[in-house]
This record gives C-alpha cells, sequence and structure tokens, in this order.
C-alpha cells in the first residue's frame, strides 16, 4: 500500500504544470509629450496642462500593463540634462535613457495641423540600439482632451500594448 501512495503522490507532482517565473518588468523613461503646431492658430491655452494629462494617460497604461516600470523623465535622475524639446534633439533620449539605467525610452508628440487635424505619435526605443520596440500613429479629429485622450488610448490598446500578430 505504501509504494502505492508513494507512485499516487510523485504521479500528483509531475501532474502539476512548471510555471515559468515572471520576468520583471522592463525599466521604461518616459519623456512627456510634445506638440508640434504648425497650423498657424496661435498656441492654445490648455495645451500646456493637457500635454501633461495626456502624458498621465500613457505613464499609467505602459505600467498597468505589468510589461513595464515607469519613470517620468522629468523625475528622474537625468531630470537636468532634459532638452527643451526631445523630438529635435538628434536622439538624446536614447543615451539619457541608458545613462537613467532604462532598457527603454518612449517619446510623443501631437502634431496639430489644425483645429480639425491632428495626429499623435508615440514611440518606445529600446536604448541598446535605439531602435523601435513598438510606435503607434493615429489620426484624431478635435483640439480638445476627448479627442486626444482617445488618440492615445487607442495606441496603447491598438498598437503599444497589442499582443504581437
Amino acid at each position: 500500500m505504501r509504494g502505492w501512495a508513494l507512485a499516487a503522490a510523485l504521479a500528483a507532482l509531475l501532474a502539476v504544470p512548471s510555471v515559468a517565473p515572471a520576468e520583471p518588468p522592463a525599466r521604461l523613461l518616459l519623456f512627456d509629450l510634445e506638440i508640434l503646431d504648425t497650423s498657424g492658430e496661435g498656441a492654445h491655452p490648455d495645451h500646456a496642462g493637457r500635454l501633461e494629462r495626456m502624458t498621465g494617460v500613457l505613464r499609467d497604461g505602459l505600467a498597468a500593463s505589468g510589461r513595464y516600470a515607469v519613470t517620468l523623465a522629468r523625475e528622474s535622475a537625468v531630470a537636468a540634462e532634459l532638452p527643451a524639446s526631445v523630438r529635435s534633439c538628434n536622439g538624446c533620449e536614447v543615451d539619457l535613457g541608458r545613462k537613467a539605467g532604462a532598457g527603454i525610452v518612449a517619446t510623443g508628440v501631437i502634431h496639430k495641423t489644425s483645429t480639425l487635424i491632428l495626429t499623435v505619435e508615440i514611440v518606445l526605443r529600446g536604448t541598446g540600439d535605439g531602435k523601435p520596440v513598438a510606435l503607434g500613429v493615429a489620426d484624431i479629429r478635435g483640439d480638445n482632451e476627448r479627442s486626444w485622450r482617445h488618440g492615445v488610448e487607442w495606441l496603447l490598446r491598438h498598437r503599444l500594448l497589442a499582443p504581437p500578430p
């Protein structure tokens, strides 16, 4: 009887699927979203606040995925070295990300062509080679909080965090 009980216990242990340890989230340095306004309409008084809120939406979405441990660049060890505009710093975000200990950097631009036509582009790059890890571009309609939020959230769901095809 003892042999049978031991065999049953061994069989039960072997039947339990082994679970590989989960990979820790990748360290991601997130730069504030920027606006490129070529509309000629002049600055909108809420753009600065809206950019900050949309950076928060992006931060929260990336962090909630469990894939990334997100640090805002403006709150990081390299905060004093940040350029006025990351989109025109000739790739400095990769060097800054590496210096901050991140494996990935995230940047984004909202390009305003007119009050009606805008484009949101968000890029995640590896700090090792600077190549894109994920890229999302979406056209949105309307220079308002609702459309900006919809664009960033859509990119998170359908481009940046979407499972590979």
